[in-house]
């Protein structure tokens, strides 16, 4: 049976490995584009100043989304030490790290909400 549980886990490390170094080498070869991550719509009151966008929509760096890559990054950091301080364990967040990561999540949400076009109708003639 032990022989089994080494194997699994090797098999599950190797699986791992793998995955990483296949994201890994497709983010150094622009594979996975990021290179619009951190870029959300923007409006300029229905005016288009560039004649690409139509209806004055455009693209450029969204706070909302770099606020919520920041906090991820660090929650995920915070976790990944956790693990590596004490591996036979499954390690719990603290409560406040939990709030400010679902906090950050529903600031970044809502700010997409906004910049929906069909919700903001559709809200609006709820309202009214």
């Amino acid at each position: 049976m032990h022989i089994l549980s080494v194997m699994a886990r090797s098999e599950g490390l190797i699986l791992l490995i793998g995955l990483f170094f296949v994201v890994f080498r497709k983010l150094l070869t622009w594979g996975i584009g990021i290179d619009q991550l951190l870029k959300g719509e923007t409006s300029s009151n229905g005016r288009s100043a560039d004649g690409e966008h139509p209806h004055g929509w455009g693209r450029s760096v969204s706070m909302g989304r770099v606020q919520s890559l920041a906090v991820t990054a660090g929650t995920a950091l915070y976790y990944v030490v956790q693990v590596f301080r004490n591996p036979k364990r499954f390690p719990e967040l603290p409560t406040i790290l939990l709030a400010v990561f679902l906090g950050s999540q529903a600031v970044y949400l809502a700010g997409e909400a906004q910049t929906m076009p069909r919700l903001k109708n559709f809200l609006q003639r709820k309202m009214s």
